[in-house]
Order: structure tokens, then C-alpha cells, then sequence
């Protein structure tokens, strides 16, 4: 993310003027010309290609789009300056004169924290930016300087952050997400596009729900983008508190989530004993614990909420079953139950194609108390887009319509 595609202080001017309806006024509380006011102001609507102020002889009011992009600049600049605050104030960790000044922190050096921590070394962070390394190397050093703080540490690679400068790349991250949402958000007011969403999903998750939601999504946003990425819960959890994605849809852990992100339940997904078509249960007049113990189990990865059902099912029975195989790959268990007599843990959910296809089937096995949670999860202190609310509402809508409530 390159930071400097809006200029810092040009998102300083801009607020300022908002607030005191003032460029003169604006001028003395950022201690600025009211030519540089000006001239930030008119750079800012020249990178957005619109106004976003009224110029009148009692002041300068926003329009209806400087409205829309101050809600996202307070926001950016609130959190800018609590993060750049908060590590100032932390203690010294830089040699130099001189108390900390996170004020005089620009956005090229933003960049170049952000960019150092998301490629992991100076040169991967220089040719992302397009920068050299040696003018990457002293930005790095300026944010140092100003800050008082050790942000990047050696490594085999070069220079990475350390954990102090991982923090605050993260809170810098979310604060330019903001400016993001806001430039899209005016180019939705000017019709030149309907804005992105970045969705999470876990393997074995809800694709189907996301993709209903989706189709009935485009047909009143045609010129959204839409980005998936499908990855293991830890790690869609860790981009998630990045800023990188905006929303995990899938199962809910066990334990509630608390703190920075807020879980959505939506509806309850119950699981079923999952078979081939042609398994030799399929064929049993009734089916006993001790039936299921005598086949091979295919197991989800540890600690994931299939998981623990199984196990707890697995207590039922008393002797656990042969389980040489443990994978969260839909692709690779579908291909496990095909070629064999292998048993395993699924929704129906999860298996909806597969039994319409006449491929897989579910046994008549009582699994009282055994099903997943659906749900979303994203930051709690998010403020999502219009695109982003009516993605929100379908979920809630098609769930309510499933479940029929």
C-alpha cells in the first residue's frame, strides 16, 4: 500500500479547514502559510478529481463529497496519531537529542515502515515502492529519529521490524485502509465504480453462502471488485487485525473472540457422518457406534471446531477408530471418500453438491449437540462501505430465509 498516494498533510489541511470552515484558521492551527493550506487542499482534489469544498466569503464548507471523505480522514488521523503517540511516549530506545516528535512524522516514512514490515527487507520494501534502498534506508532512519524508538532489527534478510514497529506498521496499515475506503467511496459518488471488498474464507467453510451473497450482490453493484482469499483460520485472524481483508466468513471457534474483532453468529450448520455412495453402511438396516469404530476415520487438522466434534464423538464410542490420515483440504477428503470404505465429519453444508451428484452420502447417525457455527468476524471498530453493508445484509438475509426465521 503506497501511503503517499495522499500526502499526509494534505489530509491534515484538509481536516483542519473541515473543522474550522477556515483556511486562514486552518493555517495558524497547523502552524502553515495559507498559501500551503491552499495549495494541499487543491493537490488533494486534484489526486481525487473533485471538490471538497465550497469556497464562500464566510468560509470554505465541505461539499456532499468532502462530507463523505472527512468521516474517513478523522478516523485515519485519530488513529495515526494515537499509534504515533503511543510509541513516542513508550521510551527512548533511539540514541539521539531531543524529546520525540510524532507530528513531524511524514508519509513517506509511513510507507517505508509499512512497506519494510509487509516484504520482510529493505530491498523487497525499496522495489515495491519503486524506491532506491538507500532513500528507503533514510526514511526508515528518519521515522527512527522522530519517534526515539527502534522500529527495525537485523536479520538474515537485511532489516525487518521489530515487535514495537510491527505494532505500529499495523495501526499505520489500518489508518491508510480508511483513506482507501474513502477514495472509493467518492468514486462511487462520481459513478466511476461500486468500491472492493476483500473477503476471508476457511477451507471447508461457507463458499456457498458467499457466493449466493455475491451473486445476488452484483446484480446492484455490477462494477464491484471482489477479492477471496481462502487460508487457515490463524492466518486469515492475523490479516484481519491488518487491515488486508475486510471480513472472515466461516466457522466460529468455540471460544469467543473478543477485544479488537467482533463475531457474527448466523446460523448453526449441524454435522453428519459422511460416506461414498456404495460404502457398505449405507446398507445396514441400523447403524451401531460399534459399526462406525471398524472403519477408517479421516480427521480435520487440530484444534479446529470439526475437530473437536469428532473427538467428542469419538468418546461416545469408547475405542477410537484407525485415523491415519488428518487433513482440512475439501478436495483431498472428497477424494478419500471415493476411493475407499474412509468415514469422516462433514456439514451438510459442506457436502450439498456432492450428495446432489449422488457421490457422497449421510448415514442415519443420531449426533445430538454436534454442528458448527456460521458466522462472520471482523474488526470492532470497522465502518464498512455501502458495498460492504449490503454484502452484510444479503448474509443476514439469506441466513434468515435458510433457517426460516
Amino acid at each position: 500500500m503506497r501511503t503517499d498516494e495522499t500526502n499526509l498533510r494534505q489530509l491534515r489541511a484538509f481536516e483542519a479547514t473541515a473543522a474550522l470552515t477556515s483556511i486562514s484558521r486552518a493555517a495558524e492551527r497547523l502552524h502553515l502559510s495559507q498559501s500551503a493550506v491552499s495549495q494541499s487542499i487543491a493537490s488533494l482534489e486534484a489526486s481525487l478529481g473533485t471538490a471538497l469544498f465550497q469556497r464562500r466569503r464566510n468560509g470554505s464548507f465541505p461539499t456532499r463529497e468532502g462530507e463523505a471523505f472527512l468521516v474517513r480522514v478523522e478516523r485515519a488521523l485519530r488513529r495515526i496519531d494515537a499509534a504515533l503517540a503511543s510509541v513516542a511516549e513508550g521510551g527512548r530506545t533511539v540514541k539521539g537529542a531531543g524529546a520525540p516528535m510524532p507530528g513531524n512524522v511524514t508519509s513517506v516514512q509511513i510507507s517505508a515502515l509499512i512497506a519494510i514490515d509487509e516484504h520482510g527487507s529493505y530491498s523487497a520494501a525499496a522495489a515495491a515502492l519503486g524506491v532506491s534502498q538507500p532513500a528507503l534506508n533514510r526514511h526508515a532512519r528518519d521515522i527512527e529519529t522522530i519517534l526515539r524508538r527502534t522500529l527495525f532489527s537485523r536479520t538474515p534478510r537485511g532489516k525487518a521490524t521489530t515487535r514495537i514497529g510491527r505494532a505500529l506498521a499495523r495501526e499505520l496499515r489500518l489508518a491508510m485502509k480508511e483513506v482507501q475506503y474513502g477514495r472509493e467511496e467518492l468514486a462511487v459518488l462520481k459513478g466511476e465504480g461500486h468500491g472492493t471488498i476483500v473477503i476471508g474464507i476457511l477451507p471447508l467453510g461457507a463458499s456457498l453462502l458467499v457466493s449466493q451473497a455475491l451473486g445476488q450482490l452484483s446484480l446492484t453493484f455490477p462494477r464491484m471488485r471482489v477479492r477471496i482469499i481462502e487460508s487457515p483460520f490463524e492466518a486469515l485472524l492475523e490479516r484481519l487485525r491488518a487491515g488486508t481483508i475486510d471480513i472472515i466468513i466461516g466457522t466460529l471457534r468455540p471460544k469467543p473472540l473478543t477485544g479488537d474483532v467482533t463475531e457474527r453468529p448466523l446460523f448453526p450448520d449441524p454435522y453428519c457422518v459422511v460416506v461414498r455412495k456404495g460404502h457398505p453402511l449405507c446398507d445396514a438396516g441400523s447403524i451401531a457406534d460399534i459399526d462406525l469404530v471398524r472403519y477408517e476415520w479421516i480427521l480435520p487438522r487440530q484444534d479446529t471446531p470439526r475437530r473437536i466434534a469428532i473427538e467428542a464423538l469419538f468418546r461416545r464410542f469408547g475405542t477410537p477408530p484407525h485415523t491415519p490420515i488428518e487433513t482440512s483440504s475439501m478436495a483431498l477428503t472428497r477424494d478419500l471418500l471415493l476411493n475407499g470404505d474412509r468415514l469422516t465429519l462433514l456439514s451438510r453444508d459442506q457436502i450439498l453438491f456432492e450428495e446432489r451428484l449422488g457421490l457422497l452420502k449421510i448415514l442415519p447417525v443420531a449426533l445430538p449437540n454436534s454442528y458448527r457455527v456460521i458466522g462472520s468476524i471482523a474488526r470492532s471498530d470497522w465502518l464498512p462501505t455501502d458495498l460492504q453493508r449490503n454484502f452484510l445484509a444479503l448474509l443476514t438475509d439469506l441466513t434468515k430465509n435458510e433457517t426460516g426465521h
